[in-house]
């Protein structure tokens, strides 16, 4: 069955977004009567039928409705910073859709490269990427946001991946029953500055093996870790 995301699945008619119903229509050639599997990315999958088909817009009537809990019983929230080639961020960006993450924010620091993001874009690609893997929840995806900002967050348990100075494997301290945040910082990494000021508001320094890590991998290493712990 084909997935289609709508935000809103309140109501017994749902008139698809005007680019999934492109999707629908022209890509997939999909008619009035096929049936249809909608997802909010807030816990709600649906099936439906389609009963208006257009060249840009998809009515569907519910048949049935089915909503589902939270994926994990803790909060995955990822701060990273973007990469200078935005491919390899939108990689990122997908598969931890996939792996299971419930919050996403692109960060600011000092040494970060790319200070202008398309967020329409980014979006877009959690969303097919939670299609792709049929889960029910869409990861919440902040602005860019600036170190001094996130430094603030209070989450239970707060990490930053730390090449150059003391840290502990991220392994030996992370609790899969408490809310987590982990900084990833660019390329360059942290500064000693910002790495300071992460430590005086309580933020761990961690390390995501011996290898010295991309950017984007370093952040879906430490996603993967946390979603495959919770699953123990």
């Amino acid at each position: 069955m084909h997935l289609f995301h709508c935000a809103d699945l309140a109501t017994e008619l749902v008139e698809l977004p005007e680019e999934e119903a492109h999707h629908a229509t022209g890509v997939l050639r999909l008619g009035v009567g096929s049936v249809v599997g909608l997802l909010d990315g807030k816990g709600t999958s649906a099936s439906a039928e389609l009963i208006e088909v257009a060249k840009k817009r998809c009515v569907a009537r519910m048949l049935s409705r089915e909503h589902f809990p939270a994926e994990r019983a803790a909060r995955i929230h990822i701060a990273v910073a973007p990469t200078k080639q935005m491919d390899r961020y939108e990689w990122f960006l997908e598969k931890a859709t996939e792996i299971g993450v419930d919050r996403i924010t692109p960060l600011t620091s000092k040494r970060t490269e790319r200070d202008k993001l398309r967020h329409d874009r980014m979006e877009r690609l959690l969303i097919s990427a939670m299609k792709q893997s049929q889960r029910k929840w869409l990861p919440q995806l902040d602005a860019q946001t600036p170190l001094e900002t996130i430094a603030r967050n209070e989450a239970p348990q707060r990490f930053f991946g730390w090449c150059e100075g003391e840290h502990t494997p991220f392994t030996e301290l992370y609790d899969p029953g408490q809310d987590a945040l982990l900084l990833i910082g660019p390329e360059g990494d942290f500064t000693a500055e910002e790495a300071e000021l992460l430590r005086s508001k309580g933020f761990r320094a961690v390390s995501l093996g011996a290898a010295r890590l991309r950017t984007e991998t370093a952040a879906l290493a430490g996603c993967t870790w946390m979603s495959f712990a919770q699953q123990r």
